[in-house]
């Protein structure tokens, strides 16, 4: 998995810079080069910031609710680093304990020892983590020996193997990949894990489980998502506005076009989703351009959120992994006492064109049925939201597909991307999107390494174990 940005070094710092695309992935371009510098102009066609990590009003009540509940780990190294740049990481709730529940209502969690360094540290845990059996806890532990001797070298040479290969490979059970591996990865990546390449599902466990121990938190935010992004720093941001063209000169862009108004730059960012790309591409300079050749072979997959406001409590944990679904986590509304819950469940593809009170209905059983407190519960309200394009799949071989941030030899000069569909040396996540921003900034100035904040090191153990 390359992170490969290939670009010829400005002979000056752009003075002007326009970036379409108010998500994550432009947000993180924008004030790495404001701090830089650099005059930017962030253009957004919503009412808000955020993108598929933002929020909406809920045109009944007017209540600000998410896309979709988005999480981060500790690991996730650059969108921590955003939070901090925005003045928002105080509003980031963390969580050392990871729960589960079966259809029985029993909750099983996994947290680190105390004073243990990685991969000992959920060692302890994992041994007697009761939701598996204990020949199913010793296969598990034998793939995770597996996946750390790999190192990061061994993992990046399975791009093109699909994990189920490498499953089969090393005698891990079907009872256990059905408990533990889909339960994790599919909200991880937005893909059966079958399917996943192999590259990217051991990406997850090496980089959230295996190499350090401040790795695995799991942080929520204590707001909606918009609200995240009011301290946003940057000084010329434009909502609700899009873009009518974009200017070229020969294979140069040049700028942008807001109806009348005509905005210069020195270098653009499409900081958009990868289906919206062609819009704005003339098809006679895209042919001069790799990064747009094989887009087509990317695949969307939608993610579904669901709202749910009951006339009682019915959780009192922050958040819980459903064992058995069909949806496959749930969160407590923060702020809320447990009668408002939002849950989420990913690779959604058969939820597609399905009827919202099907849903709901499907979605309250499977609460009555896991929470005892919910036996007697009656739902008051619900919202559900599907976006669905809300990643690409992580397939085998996708890497050959994503392009990088700077326009190639002979590309289109001056014209940047960023997006999670780029390469970032991640799959589709709010870190992969916030290193595209970044990325794409260091490509903009011609100084990589400039804003990319590194991975969290191995600890000694994982070092050893995987030399």
């Amino acid at each position: 998995m390359s992170t490969s940005n290939v670009s010829p070094s400005p002979s000056s710092k752009p003075n002007r810079v326009v970036i379409v695309g108010g998500g994550l992935a432009g947000m993180a371009a924008a004030v790495a080069l404001e701090s830089a510098g650099v005059s930017v102009t962030l253009i957004e066609a919503r009412k808000t910031l955020g993108g598929r990590a933002g929020s909406f009003e809920d045109p009944q009540t007017g209540q600000v609710l998410d896309n979709c509940q988005h999480v981060l780990l500790g690991c996730c190294t650059n969108l921590i680093d955003f939070y901090r740049r925005i003045g928002s990481a105080n509003r980031i709730h963390w969580e050392k304990t990871i729960r589960f529940v079966d259809a029985n209502g029993r909750m099983y969690s996994l947290s680190a020892t105390r004073g243990l360094p990685a991969p000992l540290h959920l060692g302890l845990s994992g041994l007697s983590f009761a939701a598996l059996s204990i020949p199913e806890r010793i296969s598990l532990a034998k793939g995770m020996l597996s996946m750390l001797r790999l190192g990061v070298a061994g993992r990046n040479a399975l791009g093109d193997i699909s994990f189920k290969q490498w499953l089969r490979q090393h005698n891990q059970p079907e009872s256990l990949i059905d408990k533990f591996y889909e339960l994790v990865l599919v909200s991880a990546l937005n893909e059966d894990c079958r399917s996943a390449s192999a590259a990217y599902a051991i990406q997850v466990f090496q980089e959230g489980m295996l190499f350090h121990r401040g790795a695995y938190p799991i942080g929520t935010p204590n707001c909606p998502l918009a609200e995240l992004y009011n301290t946003f720093p940057c000084r010329d941001v434009r909502l609700s506005t899009r873009i009518t063209t974009l200017k070229f000169d020969g294979n140069r862009a040049v700028g942008v076009e807001l109806g009348d108004e005509k905005l210069d730059a020195d270098a653009v960012v499409l900081a958009v989703n990868y289906p919206a790309l062609e819009k704005w591409i003339p098809a006679e300079l895209a042919q001069t351009d790799s990064r747009f050749a094989k887009l087509g072979e990317l695949q969307s997959v939608p993610i579904l959120g669901a709202h749910m406001w009951f006339d009682r409590p019915v959780m009192t944990v922050p958040h819980v992994a459903l064992m058995g679904g069909p949806m496959q986590w749930l969160f407590r509304k923060p702020d809320e006492d447990g009668s408002a819950v939002h849950g989420v469940i990913s690779a959604a593809r058969e939820w597609l064109g399905r009827p919202r009170e099907e849903c709901l209905d499907i979605f309250t059983k499977q609460i009555r049925q896991y929470f005892p407190a919910a036996r007697d519960a009656q739902l008051k309200r619900g919202v559900i939201v599907i976006e669905k394009r809300a990643t690409f799949s992580p397939l085998p071989s996708t890497d050959r597909v994503r392009p990088g941030q700077a326009p190639p030899a002979g590309g289109i000069g001056n014209l940047f991307l960023a997006g999670d569909y780029t390469l970032t040396g991640w799959p589709a996540t709010m870190e992969g999107a916030v290193r595209s921003g970044y990325l794409a900034a260091e490509a903009v100035l011609g100084q990589p390494g400039k804003f990319l904040v590194p991975d969290l090191p191995r600890e000694w153990p994982a070092r050893v174990i995987g030399f």
